[in-house]
C-alpha cells in the first residue's frame, strides 16, 4: 500500500512537470526595435497564449515569477542590452497565472538559467492608509485603464494601487510597496510635478519647484509614504546565456 502510495505521488509529480510547459515555442534574439515599454506583460490575451516582443530577458523572468523589478538581481544585459521574441502555446486555454510556471519552465531551459533565492533588507518607501479614507473611487465596469495628466495631476483611471506604486519606484530614489489594503481596481488623481511626470521638469517655474510627493500622496489620496528598511525576497539569476538554445 505504502508503495502503491509513493508510486502515485512520483506520478502526479511527474504530470505536474509536463503539464508545466508550452506545447510549442520560439525563442529568438533580436536587433533593434523600439522601446519595450515599462511593464511585463503578455501581449496576446488570447487564452492559452502567449507572446513578448522586443523585450530584455528581465521583463520575461518579472513575468514568469510574477515580480517586480527590484526583486530580480542579474547580469547587466538582461535589463535591456540584448532583446528577444518569446511566441509561445499551452495545450489548452490556459490562464496567465497557469501560463507563468510554463514560462518558468522555457527560460530555464532555453537560455541555460541558474537561479537561487535570496531575502536582502533594503531601503524603501512604504504607502499606507492615512488617518481617514482614501480618496479614492472604484473604477465603473465600463471605464478602460488610462493615465493622463493636466493641471490638476496625473489620472490612474481603472488601476489598481499598485500601478501607482509601480511609477513611484521608477521616478524615487528607493523601491516603493503598497501596504495600503486597497485591493480593487480604482480612479484617482495625484499631482506629481514635484517628480517630473510625463516629462514636465519638476521645477514649475524658475525658482519654483513641484510639491513633494510626500505632500500630496497626503493631500491628494488620503495616504502616506514612509521610509522604512523591509525584507525583500529576490530571484537572483546566477548565470544565462546571451544566445537561447534552438527551437
Amino acid at each position: 500500500m505504502k508503495r502503491t502510495l509513493v508510486l502515485s505521488m512520483v506520478l502526479a509529480a511527474a504530470g505536474a512537470a509536463q503539464s508545466a510547459k508550452f506545447d510549442v515555442a520560439t525563442v529568438k534574439k533580436v536587433e533593434g526595435g523600439t522601446p519595450p515599454g515599462d511593464i511585463a506583460r503578455n501581449m496576446d490575451t488570447t487564452p492559452g497564449n502567449f507572446a513578448m516582443r522586443n523585450v530584455p530577458l528581465r521583463f520575461a523572468v518579472e513575468w514568469a515569477w510574477d515580480l517586480k523589478d527590484f526583486e530580480v538581481v542579474g547580469p547587466d544585459w538582461i535589463k535591456g542590452e540584448e532583446r528577444y521574441d518569446i511566441i509561445a502555446k499551452a495545450g489548452h486555454p490556459a490562464s496567465d497565472n497557469e501560463m507563468r510556471p510554463m514560462l518558468q519552465a522555457l527560460l530555464l531551459e532555453r537560455f541555460q538559467m541558474k537561479t537561487h533565492r535570496e531575502t536582502k533588507e533594503l531601503p524603501v518607501y512604504v504607502l499606507l492608509p492615512g488617518k481617514g479614507e482614501a480618496k479614492v473611487k472604484p473604477a465603473g465596469p465600463d471605464e478602460k485603464p488610462t493615465l493622463s495628466g493636466n493641471a490638476q495631476g496625473a489620472t490612474f483611471t481603472a488601476f489598481p494601487i499598485s500601478r501607482f506604486t509601480f511609477m513611484l519606484t521608477r521616478r524615487m530614489d528607493r523601491p516603493v510597496l503598497d501596504q495600503t489594503g486597497l485591493k480593487g481596481i480604482y480612479t484617482y488623481t495625484v499631482d506629481l510635478s514635484g517628480l517630473g511626470f510625463a516629462g514636465r521638469p519638476a521645477e514649475r517655474q524658475e525658482g519654483e519647484a513641484g510639491p513633494s510627493i510626500f505632500t500630496t500622496v497626503q493631500r491628494d489620496l488620503g495616504l502616506k509614504l514612509e521610509a522604512r528598511k523591509e525584507p525583500i525576497s529576490m530571484l537572483v539569476i546566477d548565470s544565462a546565456n546571451k544566445i537561447p538554445t534552438e527551437n
